[in-house]
């Protein structure tokens, strides 16, 4: 069999790839840079040049497939061209859609964002559960018109399934899209971890093994026009930090910060990088974002996929022991 997989030199692009060619897929990627070093390499992995925004190289790169995975995405919360969300996130997606509709494609698995569905209130959302308060960025935005183009053309008769992932962390390549193994490294380097004093806020942490498992699931299982939270634990700060500590096996002091200085400090560090020209994704409402909860139910993925989820602190303790052996920590 021959499956598609965008994103591949991204953080769950990368493992996605790996493990459909581990499963015996003949792997087709699409990359723009045929020699970057952050290519997976593996003997059913079949390299085509070009972008999910150049319909003739996605039409190429697609020829003979008879699934897709499309995980590339811009995915960042800002840019000094707020156009690129929506020419990649969604414009990209509509030629990834309308490939797979001409070629044939019998599956199409589109990752997503918990972003997407935004903060949670009392309890955890789940995929049907309307946000609760607007959106608040271009990637959010961008992403949710890409979900809106999945449905269109699962109901045109591709058989296409969301999933959508919270904040995944565990072993995987240095990239951008790793930002949960940038900060274990500064903290186990450090030994300092500079908690929100806003410690009793709740996120959902994925472990990036059960995510991938999870995209291979819906592949299989998934409903046209579906969408799946590929989720994990819903921890607190406090929780998260605490469990850290406890696996990295060494003194690590954990510093609260009031969020009304974590937001000039963000303030502060984003106007000098604006004067210098350097790009930088912290701002304000990035440390806003920190004080919302982001409790998600993955209970739908468990029930009608069969997707389990990694305890956090086994998760956690396979993240530090690979960091430690890359010698990060």
């Amino acid at each position: 069999m021959k499956i598609l997989i965008t994103g591949a030199t991204g953080y769950i692009g990368y493992k996605l790839a790996l493990e459909a060619a581990r499963r015996n897929y003949t792997v087709h990627i699409l990359v723009r840079d045929l020699q970057s070093p952050l290519l997976p390499i593996h003997p059913n992995i079949i390299k085509f040049k070009g972008d999910i925004t150049d319909k003739r190289s996605v039409m190429a790169a697609m020829q003979g497939c008879t699934k897709v995975m499309h995980a590339a995405a811009i995915a960042k919360l800002s840019a000094k061209d707020n156009g690129i969300f929506y020419s990649v996130n969604v414009e990209g997606t509509r030629n990834m859609l309308e490939a797979a509709l001409a070629l044939g494609v019998n599956r199409f698995v589109f990752t997503s964002s918990g972003a997407v569905i935004g903060p949670s209130g009392k309890y955890p959302m789940s995929e049907n559960d309307p946000r609760i308060v607007a959106f608040e960025n271009d990637y959010e935005i961008s992403k949710h018109w890409a979900e809106e183009l999945v449905k269109e053309f699962s109901r045109k008769g591709l058989l296409a399934t969301i999933v959508a992932a919270p904040r995944v962390y565990g072993p995987g390549h240095e990239c951008n899209g790793n930002t949960m193994n940038a900060l274990l490294k500064t903290i186990l380097s450090m030994r300092i971890a500079f908690v929100p004093s806003c410690d009793k806020v709740v996120a959902n942490y994925a472990f990036v093994d059960d995510v991938v498992n999870g995209h291979f699931l819906a592949m299989e299982k998934g409903l046209g026009g579906e969408k799946y939270i590929l989720g994990g634990e819903n921890l607190s700060y406090r929780s998260f930090f605490q469990t850290i500590k406890q696996q990295a096996g060494k003194q690590i002091r954990l510093i609260r910060i009031p969020t009304f200085l974590l937001r000039l400090w963000s303030f502060l560090y984003m106007t000098v990088c604006n004067l210098i020209g350097k790009e930088t994704h912290l701002s304000p409402k990035v440390v806003d974002r920190l004080a919302q909860n982001r409790a998600l139910s993955c209970e739908k993925a468990i029930r009608q996929l069969g997707y389990s989820v990694t305890p956090f602190a086994e998760g956690m303790q396979r993240t530090i022991l690979h960091l430690k052996n890359k010698n990060y920590a």
